[in-house]
């Protein structure tokens, strides 16, 4: 059986800039550990493949439900492995903190959602670096059920909750969800967990709240959005190497509340769906992207078309990025235009045309049992050229958000393929703006979704 490469292995090997060689023996250390402390919590498959290596839809009964919350204790192990690396290295000093809810026990520059237990804080060494918190969201002896309904307030899941800083300001929770239907396998969660703790410890990690705006950025993303609600705290948290000598990764380019540089730099020109039919670029000399203007159809969109470089007043801003693996570019294509990322992302989608073209409405249905919810949206352009390719759609009447979502996969003149999320968005619907917290934590794990869904598993 061939050895499964580890994600720094398969995804990064060949993108820019690379990892660095400190960087990867300090994975591969935190790896050793693990096949220590996590022993005892055995890794599962992505519950959504098949035999064949497809990726079926998430069935409606998956939805709020999760038939084995005791297998997210992998999280707790994988934690641990980053404290004995980070300790031994001499980094960081630990202590343990057991006061029940640790909303009380420690200052935290805003509540955490989630009732916290046992806390691990590592203080690093070095002046300026970040302090990184690992907060237990059951008890260590708590008993899981064999079938926990998350949707229930009493539900007992044993997730894992970062932060940083002091005072603590939270990073996120994992899972972000919980359910059946979202999880995608424990190498995607530990891979989302590793790259969050890297940052930090790598000083690629930059985070700032204030009452109108909140944004992070890493070596692999940057997001942008409204203010955190309860909190009249203005503060910017920038992290730096938790070792002497160590360069970190270049930050992803920040996402300005009043500046839509960003859109330009990200969009390549600033194109707009309001832009000439098959305009030509003189880049690609002969070759057309086409950028539709839409025909004035029954239901006008809710969003203004130049938004992706314009973002009006009080919209979330947001731009991801990812290498696809075990794909090629023209496939990767083929799947961005049959709706599969979404298919694989755990959204039911009914569209007007597969492939999509312009002028394409699209009912995505976000299934959350019988509170379920339907998006519309349609394409507004498309993008065809030798070494880029994918969509934009903008949201109906409807659609509990206001937005334009780009999708664009990238290739480089040595093969590599990158996918894109660009996005601007803010909540339409007095239940999309109620639920605001639970509205971003459901984006931000439809995307991390979307990311993955063009990577093939890595090889048995």
């Amino acid at each position: 059986m061939t050895p499964t490469p580890a994600w720094w292995e398969s995804e990064h090997a060949d993108a820019a800039p690379p990892f660095s060689d400190e960087l990867v023996q300090l994975l591969a250390d935190v790896e050793d550990a693990f096949t220590r402390t996590g022993a005892h919590t055995p890794g599962w498959e992505d519950p959504h493949l098949g035999a064949d290596g497809e990726l079926r839809d998430s069935r409606e009964e998956e939805y709020s439900r999760c038939l084995d919350p005791g297998k997210y204790r992998i999280l707790w192990t994988r934690a641990e492995a980053w404290v004995q690396v980070l300790t031994a290295r001499g980094w960081a000093a630990c202590s343990d903190v057991e006061t029940g809810d640790l909303r009380s026990g420690l200052r935290w520059a805003a509540p955490p959602r989630l009732r916290l237990h046992r806390t691990t804080v590592l203080h690093p060494r070095r002046p300026g670096a970040l302090v990184l918190i690992l907060a237990r969201t059951a008890a260590d002896d708590a008993t899981v059920g064999a079938d926990v309904d998350i949707a229930r307030t009493d539900a007992v899941l044993p997730g894992l909750v970062l932060g940083v800083g002091e005072p603590a300001l939270e990073v996120e929770p994992f899972p972000d969800c919980g359910c059946d239907a979202c999880d995608s396998g424990s190498r995607d969660l530990l891979e989302h967990l590793d790259r969050t703790i890297l940052s930090i410890v790598d000083g690629s990690f930059e985070t700032q709240l204030s009452p109108g705006w909140t944004s992070r950025r890493t070596s692999f993303g940057a997001s942008g959005g409204s203010g955190e609600e309860g909190t009249d705290l203005s503060l910017t948290l920038t992290a730096q190497p938790w070792a002497d000598g160590w360069v970190p990764r270049p930050l992803s380019p920040a996402i300005d509340q009043d500046d839509s540089a960003w859109a330009e730099e990200m969009l390549r020109e600033g194109r707009g769906a309001t832009a000439w039919f098959d305009r030509l670029r003189s880049r690609h000399s002969g070759v057309a992207t086409t950028y539709v203007r839409l025909p004035q159809l029954e239901q006008e969109i809710t969003v203004p078309l130049d938004a992706l470089e314009h973002p009006p007043a009080g919209y979330r801003r947001d731009h991801r990025s990812a290498v696809v693996t075990g794909m090629d570019f023209e496939r990767a294509a083929s799947a961005l235009r049959t709706w599969t990322v979404h298919r694989r992302a755990g959204l039911q989608v009914r569209a007007a045309h597969t492939p999509l073209r312009e002028g394409t409405e699209v009912r995505l249905g976000v299934g959350l049992g019988p509170l379920r919810i339907t998006a519309p949206c349609r394409v507004a352009w498309t993008i065809e050229e030798p070494d880029r390719a994918g969509f934009a759609y903008a949201t109906l009447p409807g659609h509990p958000e206001s937005g334009i979502e780009q999708f664009t996969l990238t290739r480089t003149a040595a093969g590599l393929v990158r996918f894109h999320l660009d996005v601007v968005s803010k909540s339409a619907t007095w239940y999309a703006r109620l639920g605001a917290p639970i509205t971003r934590l459901v984006q931000e794990m439809v995307t991390r979704r979307y990311l993955r869904a063009l990577s093939a598993p890595p090889p048995a």
